[in-house]
């Protein structure tokens, strides 16, 4: 099946924290390549929806993240101990990537869909870049 959705945590992997709403470097090129590449790009946290709108409502305030970029990210709703990526609507698991600092996190059963990225609390880092290069390997395409 064709890779089609990729679910995106939030912090330590798009943010430092729902708090701080520190936007990780290079994040606006890494929405964009999503974006251009995937039919939907969700969002898949453990943070609270609310909480986590509201975070993403302030990375387009302080004009960090361009609000075409952040509005089609809608949370997706789960329970449970896992990510699980059945949670995904018009999906299933084998449709998606999911992108997550944490691989505890991930359901046993659907560890090939993950791709890891290390934990992000500030500072330089170039990690949203390798992903994207992991992306493309993923979804068979020549690296940039």
């Amino acid at each position: 099946m064709p890779l089609r959705v990729l679910a995106l945590d939030l912090e330590r992997t798009l943010i430092s924290d729902a708090n701080s709403v520190a936007p990780r470097p290079g994040l606006v090129k890494f929405l964009a390549f999503c974006h251009d590449r995937f039919e939907r790009v969700v969002l898949f946290t453990t943070v609270e929806e609310a909480d986590a709108q509201s975070a993403l409502d302030q990375l387009v305030d302080r004009g960090q993240v361009p609000a075409e970029l952040l509005a089609p990210l809608k949370c997706v709703t789960w329970t449970g101990e896992y990510k699980d990526l059945g949670f995904i609507a018009d999906a299933v698991p084998e449709d998606v990537l999911l992108v997550d600092d944490d691989g505890g996190w991930v359901r046993p059963g659907q560890r090939d869909q993950w791709v890891a990225i290390a934990p992000w609390d500030g500072g330089p880092d170039r990690e949203l870049l390798r992903v994207q290069q992991v992306l493309l390997e993923r979804l068979g395409v020549s690296p940039i």
